[in-house]
């Protein structure tokens, strides 16, 4: 009997596979959340705001450019042709890259670039900044005078009668 319960405890050790456990890795990381989707369209916080901008700079102009209707046809698409501009670069500023980034980080950093001095001036630690290079013991060292070239004069203070 000790056989067949043994025999039994074996089968079933044969038969339990072990599967590894699996795991979902998230990925998309790196993209902005998707704030508004149409159809199959998903568009970001920053992509819609630049969209509402756009359009509401365009249809702006359109409304001003009102005085153009009075002269018909022609006068309706040269105000359409005029707002539209408006519109095609909140389009373009929305989702053009170039290099991995959009185009107002590019403005950012050509606008910290053209701020940045273009030639540079070297200057040694060793002339201009005498605390940083410890070259000398606290005892020897050498009076102001001899350092900047100045002489000082110390006046002693005046006695105050009682």
């Amino acid at each position: 009997m000790s056989q067949f319960m043994y025999s039994q405890q074996t089968m079933q050790n044969t038969q339990h596979v072990h599967t590894p456990r699996k795991h979902i890795v998230p990925t998309h990381l790196n993209l902005p959340d998707q704030v508004l989707t149409l159809w199959s369209l998903g568009l970001s916080a920053r992509q819609l705001l630049l969209l509402l901008v756009g359009c509401g700079l365009g249809g702006t102009f359109f409304q001003h450019l009102a005085v153009l209707g009075h002269y018909g046809m022609p006068g309706e698409v040269l105000r359409l042709l005029l707002s539209l501009p408006p519109l095609l670069l909140a389009i373009l500023l929305a989702w053009y890259q170039y290099a991995g980034r959009y185009l107002e980080v590019w403005l950012v950093v050509l606008v910290r670039y053209r701020l940045r001095p273009k030639r540079y001036l070297w200057r040694s630690i060793r002339y201009d900044e005498q605390h940083l290079t410890p070259s000398r013991a606290s005892g020897d060292e050498p009076a102001m005078e001899d350092v900047t070239g100045m002489y000082t004069i110390t006046i002693p203070a005046e006695k105050e009668s009682p």
